[in-house]
């Protein structure tokens, strides 16, 4: 495809660069050779003390896309990719990770999402994960994560958790200019801050094709796999945080109750039945979408005091998740048990009788 002449269509990249030389160029390239080609490469060393600066002034030579800035003190992960928003010209923007691969028509097909609709604000993929050989590991990102994406108008529920890495998503400049304001103090990271915004503006939307390839080695910011662990009182207090946040903000044009949310965390410490019932939706998306997780959200809403004893406090998370993992397989026991007894074994004698 030829360069692109049309201002109005400049996605720009952001690619915040800390000691990445090892795979720096390799991304840069892969981001180079995208069918679409309208685009500038924002890249902000953060002070590295390897040869990634040297690295990216190359790269910028060889291509005038490519605009490098050096920090005059390391800002961190963060905070380095909010300086490059406020760096970027583009209509529609990209970050992106130093040690990542794109795949060839990643930027094509996350912009022709957004305009689909005017109030799409936020596209993102699937990714695959590799290895630091870019050798696959596992084809899909959310299958290992127990990710089922999410599309629409998630408004508050955005704040609970981020659905996606950064690496894999684009956004609007209304969700730019946004993200240019914000304090580099925020109690979120750059990705989860951009799915705020995007959904307080209007809507996300996604593709499943693996548009990434998210490469895992032994100096990963952020890692692929976690485990879905729930602790309320973490919860509560980083909910705490993050409205106390918003609040200092002005933000106008942001659908967000954040009534709502203070309403959750107070629904967390001590809500009443009809009140947790309200917030389902709530307890379900803070967990993984496999089914043993959503059942743990349907019974911690159902029956918190039953669910209080896992708190006690143990030196090992995994503890958390095989105990409240137990009790969902003894709680489904038990209801499967009463079904066969209330239903099929009643039908079965019913018909019996009806036989003889």
């Amino acid at each position: 495809m030829d360069k692109l002449k049309d201002s109005d269509n400049l996605v720009s990249i952001i690619l915040p660069v800390y000691n990445g030389e090892k795979y720096l160029e390799e991304q840069v390239k892969s981001i180079l050779e995208q069918s679409y080609t309208n685009t500038e490469i924002v890249i902000v060393d953060d002070k590295s003390k390897d040869d990634s600066l040297e690295i990216a002034n190359d790269l910028a030579r060889l291509d005038k896309r490519i605009k490098v800035y050096n920090n005059v003190c390391n800002l961190g992960l963060s905070a380095n990719f909010l300086k490059g928003v406020s760096l970027a010209k583009g209509e529609f923007v990209c970050f992106c990770d130093q040690d990542d691969y794109w795949e060839h028509d990643k930027i094509a097909a996350l912009k022709e999402l957004l305009e689909r609709d005017s109030r799409n604000m936020l596209a993102y993929s699937d990714l695959e994960i590799c290895d630091d050989k870019l050798a696959v590991i596992c084809r899909s990102f959310w299958k290992t994560s127990g990710i089922k994406p999410k599309k629409g108008c998630l408004k508050e529920l955005s704040f609970l958790k981020n659905i996606t890495p950064g690496c894999s998503m684009m956004f609007r400049k209304k969700v730019r200019d946004i993200l240019a304001k914000m304090p580099a103090d925020a109690p979120f990271l750059h990705d989860h801050l951009a799915l705020i915004i995007s959904c307080g503006l209007g809507k996300i939307v996604y593709t499943n094709k693996a548009l990434v390839k998210y490469r895992q080695h032994d100096n990963n910011n952020i890692g692929a796999f976690y485990n879905s662990i729930i602790n309320k009182e973490v919860i509560i207090k980083a909910l705490d945080g993050k409205i106390s946040y918003f609040k200092k903000l002005s933000l106008p044009g942001l659908n967000l109750d954040l009534k709502k949310i203070l309403s959750f965390c107070n629904c967390l410490r001590d809500g009443k039945f009809l009140i947790r019932l309200s917030f389902m939706n709530y307890y379900l998306f803070l967990r993984n979408d496999t089914f043993p997780d959503k059942a743990l959200g349907f019974f911690e809403c159902f029956f918190p005091a039953a669910y209080g004893w896992l708190k006690v406090k143990v030196r090992k998370e995994e503890v958390y998740l095989w105990a409240e993992r137990l009790i969902f397989l003894i709680w489904s026991a038990v209801v499967l048990l009463y079904f066969i007894n209330s239903f099929i074994l009643y039908k079965f004698s019913k018909f019996s009788t009806w036989i003889k």
